[in-house]
């Protein structure tokens, strides 16, 4: 039977951090959606449907994996804004299923079986019709629907895949190391890590993984739960708290509290950043702040793109959203739920507030267009600092997102510049 992973039509609910990725490649707690998923399928090499503006870009992403193909016989398809728990009966529920029958919770799909008539190629956009003539089971099962729900369950998510992962495999923590350790049984250390003296990694409320490469300098403190990404640098005098994950090739340093790193991103300096998801490709100047927290203690609320205005998030700390390529100067000041697009070069120590519509440039109160060739210009001289290069799809995915992103620019950049 092959697996296969598939983005729904509720993408746009994670924008701006799904202007170039799949929804499944967001990442909650040490894995991304697509990594919790597979980990029920370990033999299987699960397949990705990604809607037609991506195929290109993943089908280059992941020239090794088979991208918008579906095979002839038995498929199950999974839609990949589930977050599986690990611990209760998601697995057994899917994998009961019979041909032309699925799982739904209301009226999203979460799981379907059908049996294909010959190999084929396929995007997201198709798979409403495969579901057509399938039998509907209901069953309590939420997917996920706004980006604020992972960071909030972050911290969680981080505990429920150390387990999954450090299953098995050789923990390379010295116990004797020059460093402090708190609860050394719920501390893992990967191949290559390297710990600096005067290190705190304190696992009391939560288990620290540091993964393949990284390098924690000294007097850093690292209270957990708490990931740190392959090959990641944590700088000197760091404060991780709880409920942080952080990707590969992140450098991190200042004050973090439950927020989550897609990749590639920095915040070296001093500064705060609370209950937030920042994507890739970012770059935090020194003493950048935001706040996590309203002064009148209610409840944040957040531009959702899908509806064109401020949502409940329910929740009493979240903090900010940035899309990738965004980059903030120094003193730059962020106010609670506040939403930064992609591509966006930001200064000024005045409060940025709402919505900054992706391809933004200036301050608060002076914002104007980030021309796109500029934009791709820094781009293309960020990732060869990290022997990478920028490729065609992707430019083609930055191109779009600043021509689609021009209509908000023009209504919210026009309140905010008076």
């Amino acid at each position: 039977m092959q697996i296969n992973i598939f983005e729904d039509s509720q993408w746009q609910n994670f924008l701006p951090l799904t202007y170039t990725r799949a929804v499944f490649d967001l990442r909650c707690g040490i894995l991304k959606l697509r990594q919790k998923i597979a980990c029920y399928y370990q033999n299987n090499n699960c397949y990705l449907i990604v809607r037609k503006d991506l195929d290109e870009l993943y089908k280059n992403r992941f020239p090794k994996r088979s991208i918008n193909q579906v095979i002839k016989g038995s498929n199950l398809f999974i839609n990949g804004r589930l977050l599986p728990t690990y611990r209760d009966e998601i697995s057994e529920k899917i994998n009961s299923l019979t041909n032309n029958s699925g799982l739904f919770f209301q009226q999203t799909c979460i799981a379907f079986k059908k049996n294909i008539d010959f190999d084929t190629s396929i995007s997201s956009e198709d798979i409403s019709k495969l579901m057509e003539d399938i039998s509907h089971k209901e069953v309590d099962i939420k997917p996920i629907d706004y980006i604020w729900e992972l960071v909030d369950k972050n911290s969680n998510e981080i505990i429920k895949d150390y387990d999954i992962i450090t299953k098995n495999k050789q923990n390379h923590l010295d116990k004797n190391g020059n460093y402090h350790l708190i609860n050394a049984e719920e501390i893992f250390i990967a191949k290559n890590v390297t710990i600096a003296p005067n290190v705190v990694l304190d696992a009391s409320e939560g288990p620290i993984f540091i993964d393949d490469n990284s390098t924690i300098m000294p007097n850093a403190v690292i209270y957990g739960s708490a990931y740190v990404g392959k090959n990641s640098l944590i700088k000197v005098g760091a404060k991780i708290y709880q409920g942080v994950s952080i990707g590969k090739f992140c450098k991190v340093g200042g004050e973090v509290v439950n927020t989550i790193f897609q990749a590639y991103s920095n915040k070296q300096h001093d500064g705060f950043l609370g209950h937030s998801y920042i994507g890739e490709w970012v770059n935090l100047g020194a003493d950048t702040n935001n706040s996590n927290l309203k002064n009148n203690y209610k409840k944040v609320k957040v531009y959702f793109y899908p509806e064109r205005k401020y949502i409940d998030t329910e929740l009493q700390f979240f903090g900010m959203i940035i899309g990738d390529h965004s980059k903030t100067g120094i003193n730059t000041m962020f106010n609670t739920g506040c939403v930064v697009g992609g591509g966006c070069s930001l200064y000024s120590a005045d409060l940025f507030t709402g919505l900054i519509p992706s391809f933004s440039w200036g301050s608060a109160s002076n914002l104007r267009d980030y021309r796109v060739n500029k934009m791709l210009e820094t781009t293309r001289i960020v990732k060869k600092r990290r022997g990478l290069t920028l490729d065609k799809f992707e430019e083609k995915i930055l191109e779009k997102c600043f021509y689609d992103s021009k209509k908000l620019r023009v209504i919210f950049n026009r309140k905010k510049n008076g």
